[in-house]
């Protein structure tokens, strides 16, 4: 940031012999036709050949800066005027207000700086001030950005002494508590002395200050990756303040990329501030970086940027308070500066080219909310990705895909599982993708901002009885406040469908005498993965024939209704007792056998009888 206090001209009362030497400086490089002399500046009212003017007024001004006079050439009203005045004694700063600012902007960063390391390498906040914190606080964090901002500093320091401009030392601008600094301001102790100058001292400072970031930059990132600290858990329970990056920044973390979801090193926020302090500077406005690019570039016109950036300055306030700080700065520092010595010459190609990239820049590294509070929002989205229905038979299992997403704030540790299943029932999670090794209950996985995952569900029916049933997946907030649960369901549909089995008569007829017994076999095959529970009935037309039904010894558990379970992947058999009344006729009869599964009825089939 640069200040120009040089510009303090006076003459002596009117002196001839005084008019007359200064005169033939003038007249040295330029025909003079017209002299206008007042009370403490001379007009010299020149002809100027365009080809020569700034090799010509340069030369005169480097001879009267060396005899204590400072020439200035402007065009009025169609007319070139030199207008000359007695260089003025600079003023001396007194070295104790910038001692007093640098030792005042040096403890607020380095209490940012400790701050920083403490929440990076310890969470909790516990001893924050410890001596272990502060010196890591001032080597990661205020000594990258001192080395930021010095080399800002020097860029401008270099480019004015090569242009023959002196500069005083930097002014340091505490400012609490978000960095700890505004960055610093060095006066031009001298006029500059064209449109060409002022745009190269102006473009030095932030040029050679990004140049500097950039690699604190990447080395950050390389730190970040290198140590690998997971973002603890408190930073999504607790309001914090998140730090944007800018664009040029954003590319940077896209070519050397953070590695996992990691706890962001000090050094990141060195460089992080000083691609902000690079963009503050390049604000076309009064004696910032870029007010005297836009001087070099605009002219006068300048002017009305200044007033511009001014008013964006104030509507950005609604958006980050901080601006408020820069609008007073600005504005106590004035918004318009005085021109340079030779106010005529333009900008050639090449310089219009350099302020069309410090443009460039200025878009780049600029933010209008460099940082927000973030308040927690731990909200969950759960989508179906291919419907929400499906059959199912008994031991079947049926697939369906879900997605999570984390559409909240802050990172966010979910669990999804299956609410109120029943025993029936096994429904598992894994992520899409993973081996069928990883299906579980539930599944938990820590998301960041907008980050989601998709899940395959495999539901598994087991002995369930036909008929459409509900299944409820639940995504739940394991960082959300115990007071205030934060979930999300999808309910699906589910359609079981009775269940397939092999059911027939070994010896399909059988004949009894009167008084007599007969025994049919019919066996039952289950190709199911899981047991199956059937009922058997029997329908025995005549009132003097009783079928009963067991399945190993007739004594033990014959019935007219047999319930019995048949085994995965295997058969049973079941003996159907026919017993014939002694005053029963002879005749041909047929004996119905039905297998239910949860009283819906599977197979029918028949059994003859002959009586004789």
């Amino acid at each position: 940031m640069l200040v120009d206090s040089a510009m303090q001209t006076t003459l002596p009362p009117e002196a001839a012999k005084e008019i007359d030497y200064v005169k033939s400086l003038v007249a040295r490089h330029f025909p003079v036709y017209d002299v206008n002399v007042s009370y403490d500046i001379i007009e010299f009212f020149c002809r100027i050949d365009e080809s020569t003017l700034e090799e010509s007024f340069d030369e005169l001004r480097k001879e009267m800066l060396s005899r204590g006079y400072v020439p200035m050439i402007t065009y009025q009203k169609g007319e070139h005027v030199i207008i000359v005045g007695k260089r003025g004694r600079l003023k001396h700063r007194s070295p104790y207000v910038s001692l007093t600012l640098f030792a005042v902007t040096l403890l607020m960063m380095i209490y940012f700086g400790a701050a920083l390391w403490s929440s990076y390498i310890d969470p909790s906040g516990a001893d924050v001030f410890s001596l272990n914190n502060i010196g890591m606080g001032i080597l990661t964090f205020v000594l990258p950005l001192m080395v930021i901002l010095g080399a800002h500093e020097l860029g401008h320091y270099w480019m004015a002494r090569r242009k023959g401009v002196a500069v005083s030392f930097p002014l340091f601008l505490p400012l609490f508590p978000l960095i700890g600094t505004l960055g610093a301001i060095v006066s031009l102790r001298d006029p500059v002395p064209d449109r060409k100058s002022l745009l190269e001292i102006g473009i030095a400072g932030p040029i050679v200050g990004l140049l500097v970031a950039i690699p604190i930059g990447v080395l950050g990132i390389l730190l970040t990756n290198a140590d690998g600290k997971p973002i603890p858990d408190e930073f999504t329970t607790e309001a914090s303040t998140a730090f944007y990056l800018p664009l040029l920044y954003g590319w940077i973390a896209e070519l050397v990329p953070i590695a996992g979801d990691y706890a962001t090193h000090p050094l990141i926020f060195a460089a992080w501030a000083g691609f902000l302090l690079t963009a503050i500077n390049l604000l076309p406005a009064g004696q910032l970086d870029g007010g005297l690019i836009a001087r070099s570039l605009l002219g006068r016109n300048a002017r009305f940027v200044s007033w511009a950036t001014v008013g964006a300055l104030f509507v950005m306030t609604f958006l980050w308070l901080f601006w408020i700080i820069l609008l007073l700065v600005i504005l106590l520092l004035g918004l318009t500066r005085p021109p340079p010595l030779n106010d005529i010459i333009k900008l050639d190609f090449r310089r219009k080219v350099a302020s069309l990239c410090a443009l460039a820049i200025f878009i780049f590294t600029f933010l209008p909310m460099p940082t927000a509070t973030i308040i927690p929002d731990h909200s969950i989205d759960i989508e179906p990705a291919d419907g929400m229905s499906a059959s199912i038979s008994p031991w079947d299992s049926a697939e369906s895909t879900l997605y999570v997403i984390n559409t909240g704030s802050v990172k966010n540790n979910i669990t999804v599982f299956a609410e109120n299943q029943s025993t029936a029932w096994t429904i598992e999670f894994k992520p899409i993708g993973a081996s069928d090794e990883m299906y579980a209950d539930s599944v938990n996985i820590a998301l960041d901002v907008s980050q989601n995952i998709t899940y395959s569900m495999r539901v598994t029916c087991g002995s369930a009885p036909p008929g459409e049933r509900q299944l409820t997946v639940v995504a739940r907030s394991e960082s959300a406040p115990k007071d205030e649960p934060v979930e999300e369901r999808l309910v699906y549909t589910l359609t079981v469908e009775p269940p397939y089995v092999q059911f027939w008569i070994i010896e399909g007829n059988v004949s009894a005498p009167t008084g007599g017994n007969a025994t049919a076999l019919v066996q039952v095959n289950n190709t199911r993965p899981g047991i199956l529970p059937l009922a058997f009935t029997t329908n025995a037309p005549p009132d003097y024939v009783n079928v009963t039904l067991y399945e190993h010894h007739p004594d033990e558990n014959s019935t007219d209704r047999l319930e019995m379970t048949v085994p995965a992947d295997d058969s049973v058999t079941l003996s159907v007792l026919i017993s014939v009344n002694s005053s029963a006729s002879s005749g041909d009869w047929v004996i119905t056998i039905q297998a239910s599964y949860f009283d819906f009825v599977l197979e029918t089939i028949e059994v003859g009888l002959a009586v004789v």
